[in-house]
């Protein structure tokens, strides 16, 4: 009986200890989930690049949610470029960029001039700010070696060729002869790998993406509504490459 008791003991024991551990990892799953999720409350900042690895990047909840154009979250459009840029990089056994801030700002500032004075150009309408060496110049960025990629596209998930329905104030767009299929907005991983795509898809972008010596990227982007084409949303994107070597 003693034996027995002892038995018992252990396994009654052992019991509760397992519970306990069950349920603390399961807070602790609950926890992970809750903090890798909590951007979906807050915008995008620099220093959110040293929170999250790519792959807890792309599991994001915001980063896979549709963009709201009226609300867009700059911050974490650039941060998708970003990442996806990388994933490039690694692809061709690369080393990936580090992030600048001030690279960041140069790129976005770009994007913002080329919507707001009406041009799309590596040559920028705004005195001081001609070329991208003038750019960087002015964010006290002396690289030995630079680089920038522009693009500007849809902001929608749109097919290549289709028409598409004037849409009333405020509708949804439609493709034409199909009122009931709805072109959705990007979403903020969808619209950052299309424009990485669209680089990588012209040599003379791919050879930035993925030169060896340039070692820093700041991404920029803005959203502005193309009145040649139903006022559709789209995004001006911009990346900044350099290197102190």
């Amino acid at each position: 009986m003693p034996a027995n008791n002892s038995s018992n003991i252990k396994i009654i024991s052992l019991e509760p200890t397992l519970d306990i551990r069950i349920l603390a990892l399961r807070f602790l799953s609950i926890l992970l989930f809750f903090i890798s999720n909590s951007l979906v409350a807050q915008t995008w900042i620099p220093s959110d690049y040293n929170r999250f690895t790519p792959a807890q990047f792309f599991q994001l909840a915001a980063v896979n949610q549709t963009i709201n154009y009226k609300k867009l979250d700059r911050g974490l459009l650039q941060a998708a470029i970003f990442y996806l840029t990388n994933e490039e990089r690694i692809k061709y056994g690369l080393k990936p960029f580090s992030h600048s801030d001030a690279m960041e700002k140069v790129a976005s500032e770009h994007a913002n001039d080329m919507v707001n004075y009406n041009f799309y150009s590596h040559v920028s309408r705004v005195k001081g700010k001609e070329t991208i060496g003038d750019r960087f110049s002015r964010e006290g960025l002396k690289r030995m070696l630079i680089g920038e990629n522009i693009s500007s596209s849809i902001g929608l998930q749109y097919q290549d060729g289709r028409q598409i329905n004037i849409p009333r104030s405020g509708g949804m767009y439609t493709y034409a002869n199909s009122t009931r299929e709805v072109i959705l907005p990007h979403t903020y991983l969808s619209y950052a790998r299309e424009a990485v795509q669209l680089w990588m898809n012209s040599p003379s972008h791919r050879k930035s993406i993925l030169n060896p010596n340039f070692e820093q990227l700041g991404c920029g982007s803005q959203v502005f509504s193309n009145r040649e084409f139903f006022n559709v949303p789209y995004l001006m994107g911009v990346q900044c490459f350099g290197s102190e070597k």
